[in-house]
């Protein structure tokens, strides 16, 4: 039901928040910020323990905003959610605040539908494309690209999922040195190196991001395509030697959820047939906990007791579930769900800004269907970069009696999570806060600590893997 609901949440509170509004100034915007958060923020008083301290850094960011110009504000606010220490707060520029900044390095001179009514060019770089996956919550973006100089190909906006991107804004230029200007969701330009595959798939490793031509000649099935954007992420497995397998899983994130399954699934010999498994995360931000359930039955010994959450009620949360109601209210195939949804809202009912637990327990026991033929012994890599539903990961796995956890402590942000967009009343900004907290607070808080490792590796291990491996056998 957890997962339902917060499905529900990323679908609504995003389209929801950012209706017609008037700008905002710096001192506006830091007081609209304060209110959201100390209102909203499910974390908010445990991470105010020391009330003084915060009044007085809260007070002093104020004086800083009265005197600070709308093109500079993003630094203030960035101060104040910085103050929490809190993965799952997230803030950033919406649209380009900076209203001096030439219009041609955003904006891309091109007819969009003249471009669409071209046949195919001997460039094969030249067509429309899509970022590799649609799943909800992600933008969609359907991407031009076109020759714009002698060794250079800007690739413009045709349409996008969110109102944040305009057709004909530039998404990126290629340039034919292999070195690509990236512009992200806040209009900032990121540079690195790309690399094109079969003339279908762009890769731009720095930003992590994958597009996929439309209408392409190649021979790349849909599946094909998917594996090759796996691999080109990261997402592999290989058979260290006769005992050993290695599965390198780098993001949990939505649109990798198909490719680490279909991993699993094509590699399922192997899997059963290693005596050990090495669980590679590190680097692993987090996304579902989606990404990782087919891998469970491998890994667990017995089934995962999970402690609750309870969600902080409050106008967002309870908006997108209205919305949402609106959208299936004439479904006669969701008409289940919709009673269930109905029953949360009735749930949050003159109890805006308490903790609700959406079920009747603190705790829930997932059962896991082991498998039949399974590793003995499993390792998991992880890192201080691993966090969120990695850390869950790493949570749920060292409740089997075969997990080794090996590396150094994981970033931790794992009390308060499932991270939506909140409206502050400043529209030229995107604030995401978590909408629940961990039922395991407060006596076993992970926030800023992190999950140990069974074992630790210090500076000195070169090859972790190699570690790994030497332990599991000799």
């Amino acid at each position: 039901m957890k997962n339902i609901l917060l499905c529900l949440i990323s679908l609504f509170c995003f389209k929801v928040s950012f209706a017609q509004q008037q700008s905002c100034n710096c001192d506006n915007a830091l007081n609209n910020l304060i209110t959201k958060i100390e209102n909203e923020y499910p974390g908010f008083k445990e991470k105010t323990k020391d009330i003084v301290l915060y009044n007085s850094f809260k007070e002093q960011l104020k004086a800083e905003a009265k005197t600070t110009e709308t093109s500079l504000c993003f630094t203030v606010l960035k101060k104040y959610t910085s103050f929490f220490r809190d993965g799952h707060i997230w803030i950033n520029p919406a649209t380009t605040i900076n209203k001096q900044e030439p219009a041609s390095t955003a904006f891309f001179n091109i007819d969009i539908d003249e471009f669409l009514k071209k046949p195919a060019t001997k460039h094969a770089i030249e067509g429309t494309w899509k970022n590799s996956f649609e799943w909800t919550g992600g933008v969609v973006y359907k991407i031009g690209i076109t020759k714009s100089g002698n060794n250079e190909y800007t690739g413009f906006v045709i349409t996008a999922s969110s109102s944040f991107w305009k057709p004909k804004e530039v998404k990126f230029k290629l340039f034919a040195n292999g070195k690509y200007e990236f512009y992200f969701f806040d209009k900032t330009i990121r540079t690195g190196t790309y690399e094109i595959y079969n003339n279908q798939i762009i890769y731009f490793k720095e930003a992590r991001s994958t597009f996929i031509k439309e209408n392409s000649a190649s021979t790349l099935s849909e599946a094909e395509i998917k594996r090759k954007v796996g691999e080109i992420n990261g997402f592999g497995i290989k058979q260290l030697n006769s005992k050993t397998a290695l599965i390198t899983l780098p993001s949990f994130d939505y649109p990798f959820v198909d490719i680490i399954n279909n991993l699993i699934s094509d590699n399922r010999k192997l899997i059963e047939s290693s005596e050990n498994l090495i669980v590679d995360i590190r680097g692993n931000s987090g996304g579902t906990d989606n990404a990782y359930e087919n891998l469970l039955p491998y890994i667990m010994t017995n089934s995962i007791r999970n402690m609750g959450v309870e969600y902080l009620v409050t106008p967002t949360l309870i908006n997108g579930l209205e919305n949402y109601i609106k959208t299936i209210k004439d479904n006669k195939e969701k008409q289940a769900e919709l009673e269930m949804v109905k029953g949360w809202i009735k749930r949050f009912e003159n109890k805006t800004g308490e903790f609700v637990n959406l079920k009747d327990s603190s705790f829930s026991t997932e059962k896991v269907d082991i498998a039949q033929l399974h590793p003995k012994n499993v390792i998991i890599l992880t890192d201080k970069r691993v966090g969120s539903s990695a850390e869950s990961f790493v949570m749920k796995t060292k409740q089997s009696k075969k997990v080794k956890v090996m590396g150094t402590v994981t970033s931790g942000g794992l009390d308060y999570a499932a991270a939506r967009f909140f409206d502050f009343g400043c529209p030229e900004y995107m604030l995401q806060l978590p909408t629940y907290r961990s039922l395991r607070l407060p006596d076993y808080p992970i926030d800023n600590i992190g999950l140990q490792p069974d074992i630790y590796l210090d500076k000195s291990v070169k090859d972790w893997v190699q570690f790994a491996l030497e332990y599991l056998e000799n």
